[in-house]
């Protein structure tokens, strides 16, 4: 009896609120977040769109009075509107469902994330909000309580990307007067100043861009290879067998006779004519004719001429 007597009381969750409004939203916001400890949490419905509706002492809150399902973005412009190095808890309030992206960002970054009924009542959706929903048992607001708002360690937890980050930006520096690294000649002595440069320099802006937010497109092609089976060429596997045309890097292969005594007879009647080399060569190229075949075209072309 003792031990229950020793108990905080209860508190008595808010009394039941209609909600018809975005402005009615907020206020039933605050008032559980009052609830559950934050005492000052306040709602201004109206006033300049920080991307933060509830304001408390340890605690931050953004209410969307929507039918869409709550995605990443939102939770991701929600972080970006805490202010810089604050360690308030970030709550996170919506009448419909969040996307499973939007669940995954809030483990990563301990949002509490709750669902409300139009009669004001509160449903806890993740880990941190039912630990947040648990604590209006005391008057401890869950940001005492909780470990990734510790001051020293949230610090160096977000910060220690930007520590090794300008570590790395002047570590090329540092390497300068290191006899073993720079053993001569003067140009091979550059060029492993220069290569220790870049890698330090690439990796350092790496993480100080990741701890901002900032993302460095990569462009990464996608490399693909391909195994074809060289053809057997026994004298069992012959027989019969059509001969393969050998492959060549030219957009077409080896054309057949008339075709290519076509085009000789082509070519030279346009050198007759008077029409410069290069030209007909253009023509050829335009009509899909390779490299080696253009020449060899031209060349008979010249012969015909002459004999003609």
């Amino acid at each position: 009896m003792r031990g229950n007597a020793e108990m905080p009381p209860r508190a008595v969750p808010p009394q039941p609120m209609q909600i018809s409004s975005w402005q009615q939203a907020e206020l039933n916001a605050a008032r559980w977040m009052r609830h559950w400890g934050y005492t000052d949490a306040t709602a201004r419905p109206g006033g300049p769109d920080s991307g933060i509706d509830v304001r408390a002492t340890g605690a931050l809150g953004q209410v969307k009075y929507q039918a869409a399902q709550v995605g990443r973005p939102e939770l991701q412009r929600f972080v970006g509107a805490r202010p810089y190095g604050s360690t308030a808890q970030l709550i996170f309030f919506t009448g419909s469902d969040y996307a499973t992206t939007a669940a995954v960002y809030a483990q990563e970054w301990s949002i509490a994330l709750f669902k409300y009924r139009l009669d004001g009542s509160m449903t806890p959706l993740n880990d941190m909000a039912r630990r947040i929903h648990r604590s209006s048992a005391s008057t401890v607001p869950i940001v005492a309580q909780n470990p990734e708002t510790a001051g020293v360690q949230t610090f160096w937890q977000r910060n220690w990307r930007v520590v090794a980050g300008v570590f790395l930006l002047m570590a090329p520096l540092g390497s300068i007067e290191d006899e073993k690294t720079y053993t001569g000649p003067l140009a091979l002595d550059v060029l492993k100043f220069i290569g220790i440069l870049l890698a330090c320099w690439s990796l350092g802006t790496f993480l100080i861009a990741a701890r901002f937010g900032v993302r460095i497109p990569l462009p990464i092609r996608t490399f693909r290879a391909a195994i074809v089976r060289r053809p057997e060429t026994g004298p069992a596997t012959t027989a019969g067998r059509a001969r393969l045309p050998r492959p060549t890097h030219d957009r077409v292969t080896a054309a057949s006779t008339t075709q290519h005594d076509g085009l000789v007879a082509e070519a030279a009647c346009l050198l007759r004519a008077g029409s410069k080399q290069h030209h007909v060569d253009k023509i050829l190229r335009d009509r899909g004719v390779g490299f080696m075949d253009r020449g060899r075209v031209l060349t008979e072309a010249k012969k015909l001429n002459k004999r003609s």
